[in-house]
């Protein structure tokens, strides 16, 4: 049984639907699945007990000369030796984002793979202020070189990271976008009526992801029209609990008791299954994206989102019209799917939930379109299993 082993020192791994898509692949190959990270916020069963848990290793910015520091770093080595090479054997390294491909490059250094590097998310050495963060940046580049694969959403995105990246003339790329596998399976039937106390007759609006200042929230709770006389009901679901002395919590609540119709679901969903039946039942979805200085990842990466928004894709695929804010690829679709509107400023979405509405059938099945033709995932995957077969 051939064994691959996989890198990150992110949390919410198994919130990214292209990684879920990953580990249930190689789960279905038979694969051995090394996992080297940090405790997740949840991890699903059936893959859960599929895991061989290592601990992160060289999880330090920069190595600090030291008779103390030199012992460990070694003992890392000979650990991982035995374990990669003696035990398993392993031929390739999964690495997601800048920290990964770091750790990854360490041990490449002594231990010779293949290195495969996911990008999701990606790093500006000139928009960071914390010297750390430049310091992660400087080590991204200087590890790229060594990167046999790049996995990226899409050229747009390709061509960013390239611009800000050491990488090799004879590294191979393939684009799948972040994207949840095409549904084969019955919904099971959620009343989000009666589970959230709204009126039957509302038009429901969904929030779904971050509720970080790039995506717009303060805008839309300040301009979106949810009054109490409004035909329309917006939801916002966070994946995390949101505390009571937040600005932001404070904020929904007072709109809340002046009876604006809004409800907080800041419950996360185990199951990709359960969440869409959720969502399903929502008319008109927000993707909006306004890049700033204050939030990690939060400037160009954020500017051109491209194909690397689960969100966006997972309102696509079930057939949710979306408002989003301007960038090359969304105006691209949205020209040729028909799959919303883009607005520019949050004073433009009353306007555009009108004009979903009006045209809502047609911008529902170009969603759908769209997902089938463009974000289904499964296509890039056939040729990253392929290349994970290779010697």
């Amino acid at each position: 049984m051939e064994t691959i082993a996989f890198i990150t020192t992110r949390i919410d791994t198994f919130s990214n639907p292209t990684l879920i898509i990953l580990f249930e692949k190689l789960i279905e190959k038979n694969y051995n699945i090394l996992f080297f990270g940090f405790d997740q916020m949840f991890i699903p069963r059936e893959i859960r007990k599929k895991l061989i848990f290592c601990e992160l290793p060289f999880n330090h910015y920069e190595f600090k000369r030291s008779s103390k520091n030199i012992i460990k770093q070694t003992k890392q080595y000979l650990r991982l030796y035995k374990i990669l090479k003696l035990k398993f054997k392993v031929k390739k390294i999964i690495c997601i984002d800048p920290f990964g491909i770091v750790i990854g490059g360490r041990i490449k250094k002594l231990i010779n793979f293949k290195l495969i590097y996911f990008s999701f998310e990606i790093f500006f050495e000139d928009e960071f202020i914390v010297d750390r963060k430049k310091i992660i940046k400087k080590l991204e580049i200087k590890y790229s070189e060594n990167v046999d694969l790049l996995v990226i959403q899409d050229p747009a995105r390709e061509k960013l990271l390239r611009e800000v990246s050491n990488f090799n003339e004879r590294m191979k790329v393939i684009h799948i976008p972040v994207s949840p596998r095409p549904m084969n399976y019955e919904l099971k039937n959620y009343d989000i009526f009666e589970e959230h106390k709204i009126p039957e007759d509302k038009i429901i609006i969904i929030y779904s992801g971050s509720l970080m200042e790039w995506s717009g929230i303060y805008k839309l709770l300040n301009t979106l029209p949810v009054k109490p006389e409004s035909e329309y009901w917006l939801i916002l679901h966070s994946h995390h609990k949101l505390s009571n002395e937040t600005e932001l919590k404070i904020k929904i609540t007072e709109l809340i008791n002046k009876n604006y119709n809004i409800t907080i679901h800041d419950k996360p969903f185990y199951d990709y299954k359960d969440y869409y039946a959720f969502l399903v039942n929502c008319n008109i979805g927000i993707t909006t994206y306004y890049p700033n200085t204050t939030d990690v990842f939060a400037g160009k990466n954020i500017e051109e989102i491209g194909l690397s928004s689960g969100k966006f894709s997972t309102y696509m695929m079930l057939g949710i019209p979306t408002i989003t804010t301007p960038n090359a690829v969304y105006k691209e679709l949205n020209g040729k799917y028909n799959f919303g509107e883009i607005i520019n400023t949050m004073e433009e979405s009353d306007e555009a939930i009108r004009k979903i509405s009006k045209d809502y059938k047609i911008k529902s099945e170009g969603c759908k379109k769209l997902y089938e033709e463009v974000l289904n995932p499964l296509k890039g995957f056939g040729k990253l299993m392929n290349y994970l077969k290779e010697e």
